[in-house]
This record gives C-alpha cells, sequence and structure tokens, in this order.
C-alpha cells in the first residue's frame, strides 16, 4: 500500500487546478530531493507506518484475507515567494488532500531553510486504508 498512498497522494495534488496554479505539477514529486533547483515545489515522504491484519488473517485464503495499512506521509512544502505564499499553497494542499478519502492531517509546521534560501512548510498527515490479499 505504499505505492497506492503515494500515488494517491500525488494524484489529489495534481488534480487539485488551484494548487498546479501556484505549484507546476513538474514540481510535486515522490521522495526526497537531492536538490531542489525549482519554487515553488512539493516533495511527498512516508515517515512512519503499521499494518495490522484481522480476525481470522492469518488462516484465509489467498483473496479474503483483509489487513489495515496506516501511513503516516508528510509533505514539505518548499517557497522563496515569502510566507504568505506558503500559506497558501499549504491551504490549497489540505484541499487537495481532504477531498480524497482516508486522509488525517496532524501536524503542521513552518521553517526557513537557510541553506536553501526558501521558507518550509511541513504538513504530517495520516492516511489509511483496508487491503484485500
Amino acid at each position: 500500500m505504499g505505492e497506492t498512498a503515494y500515488s494517491s497522494v500525488r494524484l489529489l495534488l495534481t488534480q487539485h487546478t488551484a494548487l498546479t496554479n501556484q505549484v507546476p505539477t513538474s514540481n510535486i514529486r515522490v521522495g526526497f530531493m537531492q536538490e531542489v533547483d525549482s519554487f515553488p515545489s512539493i516533495s511527498i515522504l512516508q515517515v512512519a507506518g503499521s499494518t495490522y491484519g484481522y480476525l481470522g488473517y492469518g488462516t484465509s485464503t489467498a483473496g479474503s484475507k483483509m489487513r489495515r495499512e496506516n501511513r503516516t506521509l508528510q509533505i514539505d512544502i518548499f517557497s522563496r515567494s515569502g510566507m504568505l505564499d506558503l500559506q497558501q499553497i499549504g491551504d490549497n494542499v489540505e484541499l487537495a488532500l481532504m477531498s480524497g478519502s482516508g486522509f488525517r492531517k496532524v501536524n503542521d509546521n513552518d521553517t526557513y531553510e537557510e541553506g536553501l534560501h526558501a521558507h518550509r512548510k511541513i504538513q504530517t498527515w495520516i492516511f489509511w486504508g483496508n487491503v484485500d490479499d
């Protein structure tokens, strides 16, 4: 489900017109960025997760095994245009993810990255879903 979580988040973000008017689709990426060369940009990372099988998972036949997957995702937003721009992008990220199923924001932190000379917003989201094996 890790791939599904990444794909779901990126799809929701890239389909949100107000967000893509602020951040080009090519700057909404999955994974760590070694070098941020274009601003504004968004990076999607998994920072934690858990999985557990429902009752009978261990003895069920293939195709009828249900498990719950919980993923904690971090959305990093970078901008050199200032805090107002950063907040507006963050608001649009919220609107985009809240339109999906199984998303809940649990943290929001603003900082400044000296090395990049850019403002950074770190949003932490929980994404959950059931998987049928």
